[in-house]
């Protein structure tokens, strides 16, 4: 009984967490706001918030650019060409009270 409880704990919380992952969608990316030497929020065209982050006009994910140069680079180079991209995210990151922004996990340039 105890196995069958772990169990279905386990896949409780595996579902919990695939709920709250998914890509944004493509969009263009419309601001980038530098929070400080480490982070940036990404603001873009249209996002599905599929983590139910607190957004704001500030941005809609966040990308820490010294562990993750190449998501930032990648980033940089849509924004200056305008071309879309698809950020897959999971999970939030508060910032401000009140605020959390979408962890990216994944970014493709379509």
């Amino acid at each position: 009984m105890k196995k069958l409880i772990t169990i279905m704990l386990g896949v409780f919380i595996s579902f919990n967490t695939l709920a709250a992952a998914g890509w944004s969608g493509k969009a263009t990316i419309t601001g980038i706001y530098a929070l400080d030497s480490d982070r940036v929020l990404i603001k873009i065209s249209s996002f599905t918030n599929p983590s139910g982050c607190d957004i704001n006009s500030s941005g809609d994910v966040i990308i820490n650019s010294k562990t993750h140069q190449n998501w930032f680079a990648m980033a940089l180079s849509a924004y200056a060409a305008s071309k879309p991209v698809d950020f897959y995210v999971n999970g939030c990151t508060p910032v401000w009270a009140n605020t959390s922004f979408a962890n990216v996990r994944h970014m493709r340039l379509k």
